[in-house]
């Protein structure tokens, strides 16, 4: 029973690693994936962040492309501005000084004047208003007979108005109140279903004096809305709580009192007409005002009847000083046939504004460039389908990146995001740029680029594990020789050690990465034993030791545990044989690859061999341990293999092991400073054998390169740079092939050109 519940328990714990190891496989395709679904649910509830970011997507558009501005448009704003207060006076003013101001714009041929400037109380400045105050010292009809004798600066106000075309201003509250609707100057008709629901509604408003509004033409909202810190919408249409109308915002009524227009036509949801399915199928995504037409003007609006301000930014053009009208100093041509907007830039009456181009313009601009973009028919749109548009594009392009990055190299998966993310990125530009339709450029890219880093950490992660598993199983194995002998001595199984003269074997293997892309798991595993076992092979039949595996890098030594009296030699023939066996498995992969219709990525090797003094011995934990060596002249070997690459040679020796094996054919590299050393160490090739060593060929090329090697150590760099020219004939005829003197000569060319102050003949390496 026991035994059955230990299987069935050890059976579990089986199938529970299968099911990890199956889904950890599927992990770059369903990261990504639920990523994806994940994406598209949060679009769809379309939370306020998302909007927000939307909405600073759309803001940056128009900074970089704001609505142009030309100066002969007819709408001008008379500024309250600290000039004028400054000459006269605080704010309010007396209403006769305002009085004047209408008169002297009515006169110069103002078409319409709009005050973004509310009038809910009597002036308190009017000698009538003053002179009521002395009834608690004088008889009231003393009081009454000289009230009806002195000016009245409200009445005086209403008269011009009365002469004039204004618009005045009410402002709604979200603060309940007893209030007095606005007056009516307009007729409302609904076009398609009735969208009154989507229209903001207030519960109270906040009335210019019933003398004023009488004498106006036109009566306008001027309600901000103090939740949003940018201005990115204009309400055109406002509510008041239980009120059956709507009431137009000032901008919209200053358009309709210059057309004179009596009504405004709202067209809700399309209902009915020539495709009557169609209408159905559209209209629950076209829910709410479409569009306001006033005379001749048809206003494309978003749901709630709010113009999408297209921003011009500031523009001192519009303004004109109220100091300058009230003292006659502007142009007939400025002001005839405008509309004239009335309001402040003045920071103390707190009506400054940011918009998406600007951080601070008066608010009443912002009021100009409604009516601006009213007559000139420019408006920024987002229709109804860009969710549509938007999840689309996510969707297509996110099962591109869900169903192709895992069969991508690593190279090809980076083009694909790229191209994902810079069409999502640019297709919103140009639809703005060239239509003024706001598409969201943010959400979709975001959203592809999450997909293709949760891609390329699963993949990684796979890289990482499997590189992990070759290692943990090839580390499991030392040289028969170390098994043979710690089989017969057992005690030997302890930590410590002793030192010893070794020759130490570094190898890696160029762009494994990219290499281990074009397989799966197992096919890298295969790929792998493939290459190793030979490898293997060749360092054990030199009787040299396998110290690990690291992934798809070899580190041998040769005399440890057992004696190897010519330890550098063998080591340096095994180099040569492991390069050579390299070319025949180079065949092999290259006429696989065809078969099974891949392309061939030639596999090579850099070696790097030192010889030296090195700590041997078992080294670990009392939990595990290795047999393995430590030392300075083993950190060397490393390095050398690691300059391979930089020199464009196959093996790299240092200087111990050239001496100590001198039978085979060295070409002198360099004098170098490797990467955590502070002593320089001589450096060779190792092109060949014996035969090539004693080759004439290699005589004249070691001749020539002689010649390379004084010139660039003397510091003559130009005729250096020449000679290696000389030198590289002379090592193709004898088949050294590496691009060791192209680099040099690239070496050279960059020292001419940034010569070192001091030159000792000593490079000092960059990379490990």
């Amino acid at each position: 029973m026991i035994a059955a519940g230990v299987a069935a328990r050890d059976g579990g714990r089986s199938m529970g690693l299968a099911l990890a190891r199956r889904w950890s496989r599927r992990l770059p395709v369903v990261a990504p994936l639920l990523i994806l679904v994940a994406a598209l649910a949060l679009r769809m509830a379309d939370p306020p962040g998302v909007a927000r970011l939307r909405d600073f997507a759309f803001d940056t558009f128009q900074r970089l492309q704001p609505r142009s501005y030309d100066p002969q448009w007819n709408v001008r704003i008379v500024d309250i501005d600290e000039a004028s207060l400054a000459a006269y006076g605080q704010w309010p003013w007396p209403r006769d000084r305002i009085a004047r101001l209408v008169d002297k714009l009515t006169e110069q041929g103002a078409a319409v004047i709009a005050f973004d400037v509310l009038f809910a109380e009597p002036d308190a400045s009017s000698w009538r208003r003053r002179v009521r105050e002395l009834i608690a010292y004088v008889d009231p009809e003393t009081v009454q007979r000289i009230a009806n004798a002195v000016q009245d600066n409200d009445q005086l106000l209403a008269d011009a108005f009365a002469h004039s075309t204004v618009v005045t201003a009410y402002a709604f509250d979200v603060a309940v109140r007893e209030s007095r609707p606005p007056a009516l100057r307009h007729g409302y008709a609904i076009s398609g279903e009735d969208p009154q629901r989507f229209i903001g509604r207030y519960a109270s408003v906040v009335t210019t004096l019933p003398l004023l509004e009488a004498g106006a033409k036109g009566n306008g909202g001027i309600t901000p809305d103090y939740d949003i810190t940018v201005i990115r919408r204009v309400p055109l249409l406002l509510r008041l709580q239980d009120q059956p109308h709507v009431y137009p915002a000032l901008a919209m009524e200053a358009v309709r009192t210059a057309l004179g227009a009596s009504t405004y036509i709202v067209r809700g949801a399309t209902s009915g007409g020539d495709l009557p399915w169609l209408a159905r199928v559209i209209a629950p995504f076209e829910e709410g005002v479409q569009s306001v037409r006033v005379g001749d003007k048809v206003v494309p609006t978003d749901r709630n009847a709010n113009l999408l301000l297209y921003d011009s930014g500031h523009q001192p053009q519009r303004f004109i000083s109220a100091k300058d009208v009230l003292e006659d100093r502007v142009p007939r041509d400025k002001v005839e046939g405008s509309i004239i907007f009335i309001g402040t830039s003045a920071a103390g009456l707190k009506d400054i504004r940011n918009t998406p181009v600007d951080t601070a313009i008066p608010g009443v601009e912002i009021h100009a460039q409604a009516v601006e973009q009213i007559f000139t028919d420019v408006y920024l749109w987002r229709p109804f389908f860009a969710g549509f548009l938007e999840g689309g594009f996510l969707l297509a392009v996110g099962l591109l990146f869900v169903f192709l990055m895992p069969r991508l190299s690593a190279g090809w998966e980076a083009v694909l995001a790229v191209a994902g993310v810079a069409a999502g990125l640019a297709m919103p530009w140009v639809l703005f740029a060239g239509e003024r339709m706001l598409v969201d450029p943010i959400y979709p890219p975001a959203t592809l680029a999450l997909m293709y880093a949760a891609s390329s950490a699963s993949s990684f992660m796979l890289t990482e594990r499997e590189r992990a598993q070759i290692r943990g199983a090839f580390g499991l194995y030392l040289s028969p020789d170390v098994v043979e002998e710690l089989a017969r001595s057992p005690e030997r199984l302890q930590l410590g050690g002793e030192e010893r003269a070794l020759t130490v074997m570094f190898t890696d293997v160029r762009g494994f990465t990219t290499i281990a892309e074009q397989f799966d798991p197992q096919g890298l595993t295969r790929f792998m034993n493939r290459f190793l076992t030979p490898m293997t092979n060749i360092i054990l039949a030199e009787r040299g030791t396998i110290d690990k595996y690291m992934g798809d890098a070899i580190m041998a030594f040769w005399n440890a545990p057992l004696d190897v009296s010519d330890h550098a030699a063998r080591a340096c023939r095994a180099a040569l044989a492991m390069q050579a066996r390299l070319k025949a498995l180079n065949v092999d992969w290259r006429e696989q690859a065809h078969a099974e219709g891949r392309n061939h990525i030639p596999v090579t090797i850099g070696i790097g061999l030192n010889t030296g003094r090195a700590s041997v011995g078992n080294f670990g934990s009392d939990q595990r341990f290795t047999y393995s060596v430590l030392g300075d002249d083993v950190n060397l070997a490393a390095r050398l293999e690691g300059q391979c690459k930089a020199y464009g040679v196959a093996v790299i020796v240092g200087e111990d092991t050239q001496v100590q094996a001198p039978g085979f054919a060295y070409v002198e590299l360099d004098l170098i400073k490797v990467k955590g050393k502070t002593e320089p160490e001589r450096i060779f090739a190792l092109v060949g054998d014996a035969g090539l060593h004693g080759s004439a060929g290699f005589a004249a090329l070691l001749a020539a390169h002689a010649a390379f090697l004084a010139e660039y150590r003397a510091g003559r760099f130009a005729e250096a740079r020449r000679l290696a020219s000389a030198a590289k004939a002379q090592a193709e005829l004898v088949g050294w092939s590496g691009t060791y003197y192209d680099r040099m000569r690239k070496r050279l060319k960059a020292i001419i050109a940034d010569p070192p102050a001091v030159w000792d003949g000593v490079y000092e390496a960059k990379e490990k």
